[in-house]
């Protein structure tokens, strides 16, 4: 895409009959020192260089030059989408994401207001566009033995362990005496007691007190 305006044509010859050269559009000649202008490398008449859509006149004033199309100002502006934060047009990179396209700047956390662009994110239940970290802040479980929130980790799959009404790491889930892991294997599980997580061992030990 070219920007631009109307060169200067104070230079050229100022006589009515003076052949300037050919329209770039027409292919006729362009003769006399009003009736032609400079764009885009080549010459065109006044009336052959206009816009493509409202066909109005672009001596000195502002177009754009797209696929191979000239555009006022305006007309140009309507052909770009419009980002659906601030509801300018997008002039330059647009940035897609969740069905709608933005300034990259615009597209922020909802609730921290970060910057996206580039940055992982993920959707709450009203679609409200949120960064992980706040993501997990409001809806990730805590651990009730380390007291962290249970996320994942370099992208891996997030599991939590529910005991006693509690969610645990996997690797928090462990007899809260010696530190064992508890599993599916026979007189390996949890034995809770009094709101603790213990093994078989010290449950017996427990339950023996």
């Amino acid at each position: 895409m070219s920007v631009g305006s109307e060169s200067d044509s104070s230079e050229w010859e100022d006589d009515p009959e003076f052949i300037h050269g050919l329209c770039a559009k027409c292919k006729e000649n362009i003769i006399g020192h009003e009736n032609g202008c400079k764009a885009l490398g080549a010459l065109y008449h006044v009336n052959c260089f206009v816009c493509q859509k409202c066909r109005d006149p672009l001596v000195k004033k502002p177009f754009y030059h797209t696929d191979g199309l000239t555009y006022c100002e305006k007309d140009y502006l309507d052909t770009l989408e419009k980002c659906d934060v601030c509801e300018e047009h997008i002039k330059e990179r647009i940035l897609r994401a969740v069905d709608k396209q933005y300034h990259p700047e615009c597209f922020k956390c909802t609730d921290c207001s970060n910057c996206l662009d580039g940055v992982p994110f993920t959707l709450d239940s009203n679609n409200n566009v949120l960064c992980v970290q706040c993501y997990n802040k409001k809806f990730a479980y805590t651990c009730a033995a380390c007291n962290n929130l249970i996320v994942s980790e370099d992208g891996a799959e997030t599991y939590r362990i529910i005991a006693m009404d509690k969610d645990f790491h996997v690797s928090c889930y462990k007899c809260e005496v010696c530190d064992v892991k508890f599993s599916n294997d026979e007189g390996q599980g949890c034995y809770p007691h009094n709101e603790r997580l213990l093994c078989h061992a010290h449950y017996k030990e427990a339950v023996a007190q």
